[in-house]
């Protein structure tokens, strides 16, 4: 009789929330990090422990925190490996060994240790596993450490018997396991040592014992499906077939989440009805068996159920069985093949049409990138146009109309040396024509600054704050160069945003803050005004905001009805003459 029983995984990983990672008081973001890795270890969020891993790891490199580094790559090996990423957590983990053997720190050791051997019994490498296990085993006797000699008594019990399939070599493994945890009162490594040792009992025959090993485990109050399992693979032995299926279909009923007792179960349900004699019964378990199995298992599947009609048939049905058979299998084969015809080309059908979707919203894109820079070239001739005749203007003013007032004023003083009468009048036609020299010379700079180029835009700036008593100036950075069409349009900006807050905002106090570095130049006008609410400063605001969009600045605005406003324009990465 060929028994398929199923074995149960017990597998006994150290706790995070109970491992002493010497959590840094001293430093609040490390003990922060530190407790939320162990809460997402504790809610089952592996992502999130691999995230705060990666944020620790960069705070542990100095080798005063060696130890901790180990125990947080020893986390986050167990996150890549339930995830099944099992080249990382191998990295991890034998990174936190190495870290244990040179501060040679039992108990980073036994964690990287016992979590390499849960990697390569996961790979379903039983030596390799084993090996790690046995080295783990051997540091816990020399630490009498009980718990640790329990469970790693108990995996490599596990490996032996779930991966070599050699109950025999399991089984003293399993009962010292048991010896050790009784003696201690670690019910958990008890109950599941207890649960294998039964199992690997009835593969041997050993039936008394096997049952005598699970009324222990229904005395203590632990059993549950697990236990009655095990109970039910005793009497199928047995040749029980009532009490075993009785137990087996209670099990089906309680919809366990457990996928491989699931298959488990219907497996064994379906060859205890054939060992009984109830054909339909059997087949019923076995198409719900198979159904659950991978797709790609579906042929086998097949020749499984035809087996188990063949082993009930007469010579007779034997030829028109396998005909049937080889239908459905062809059936199969055309329906899949089929099926996948159909998938690959709907998903074809997708592809073109995503494609056709983004070449439509590329070409839009294109449309609008190009539509946006037609603006920015009329904007940007509009304002170099601006700028052209206002230094025409500039100069005009400054040597022409200048030049002439400079001559009448000379005559006019020349005319008072030679007149005794009338010279108060000639002193008051003095004083305004200074006056209208500085008038003039102020509106040449204002409409373009020749010391602009000359200078560049922090000293010539200072100078046009310090003609208001209201306007604040500030600069911070070095005194460097920029282009000059970025140095004449930050400048206009500037003008402009004062000239606002001075007529609009009834702004008793400016201040104007410039910052240039080699990454950055900056400009924000702050005023204790009403705010921007007039028409009149939003259509002035129009203005700067086509100087900044041609530049390609960035502007931001802050203001509060009668508390003011704030404008900052940013240009990064601007490129000096």
């Amino acid at each position: 009789m060929n028994y398929s029983f199923f074995f149960i995984p017990t597998i006994l990983l150290f706790s995070l929330a109970g491992c002493k990672t010497g959590i840094n008081t001293e430093n609040p973001r490390l003990s922060a990090l530190e407790k939320k890795i162990q809460h997402y270890y504790q809610e089952k969020h592996r992502d999130s422990m691999i995230m705060v891993a990666n944020e620790l790891l960069p705070l542990l490199k100095a080798d005063s925190f060696a130890v901790r580094r180990g125990h947080v790559l020893v986390q986050k090996g167990i996150a890549f490996d339930i995830l099944g990423q099992y080249d990382s957590a191998s990295y991890c983990l034998y990174e936190a060994l190495h870290l244990g053997e040179t501060e040679k720190n039992p108990g980073l050791l036994a964690r990287a240790l016992n979590n390499i051997g849960i990697l390569y019994f996961n790979l379903g490498k039983s030596s390799e596993a084993i090996t790690a296990y046995e080295r783990w085993l051997g540091m816990t006797k020399q630490q009498n450490d009980s718990v640790g000699i329990a469970r790693a008594l108990n995996n490599i019990g596990n490996a032996y018997m779930t991966i070599d399939k050699n109950t025999k070599k399991a089984i003293p493994y399993f009962q010292e396991c048991i010896t050790i945890s009784n003696a201690i009162n670690f019910n958990q490594a008890w109950f599941t040592a207890s649960i294998n040792l039964a199992q690997c009992l009835i593969l041997n025959d050993r039936l008394e014992e096997a049952q005598a090993t699970i009324d222990k485990v229904n005395k203590t109050g632990g059993n549950d499906y697990y236990a009655d399992y095990t109970q039910a693979l005793i009497h199928r032995k047995a040749k029980k077939y009532d009490k075993a299926i009785a137990i087996m279909e209670k099990i089906m009923g309680l919809k366990v989440n457990t996928r491989e007792l699931y298959l488990a179960l219907m497996n064994e349900l379906a060859q205890l009805y054939e060992e009984k004699g109830d054909l339909d019964r059997a087949l019923d378990y076995r198409k719900q068996y198979q159904t659950k199995r991978d797709f790609l298992h579906t042929l086998e599947r097949e020749n499984i159920i035809q087996e188990l009609k063949i082993s009930y048939e007469t010579e007779k049905k034997e030829l028109h069985i396998v005909t049937l058979n080889e239908e459905r299998k062809l059936y199969l084969i055309l329906t899949v093949v089929g099926g996948i015809g159909i998938f690959l080309l709907f998903i074809i059908l997708i592809l073109i049409n995503r494609y056709q979707k983004l070449k439509r919203i590329r070409i839009e894109e294109q449309v609008k990138k190009l539509e946006q820079e037609k603006q920015l070239v009329a904007a940007s001739s509009l304002l170099d146009g601006e700028n052209h005749e206002r230094g025409r203007l500039s100069r005009e003013l400054h040597d022409g109309l200048g030049g002439l007032l400079t001559m009448v004023r000379l005559d006019l003083a020349q005319i008072k040396t030679n007149m005794s009468q009338e010279s108060q009048k000639l002193d008051k036609a003095i004083l305004l024509m200074d006056k209208s020299i500085t008038e003039m010379r102020r509106l040449a700079h204002n409409l373009m600054p020749e010391s602009l180029a000359r200078f560049g835009l922090k000293p010539v700036l200072e100078e046009y704050c310090k003609g208001s008593d209201m306007v604040n100036f500030h600069f911070y950075g070095e005194e460097l160069r920029y282009n000059e069409k970025t140095e004449i349009n930050f400048y206009r900006i500037a003008g402009e945003l004062i000239n606002n807050a001075l007529k609009h905002a009834n702004a008793t106090e400016i201040n104007v803050q410039l910052i240039l570095s080699e990454s950055k130049l900056s400009l924000t006008v702050s005023d204790n005004g009403v705010g921007i609410a007039s028409p009149k400063s939003k259509e002035e605001l129009m203005t700067v905001r086509s100087r900044v969009e041609l530049l390609g600045a960035t502007m931001n605005i802050y203001t509060l009805p009668q508390k003011g406003t704030e404008i900052t324009i940013e240009l990064c990465k601007e490129s000096k003459n």
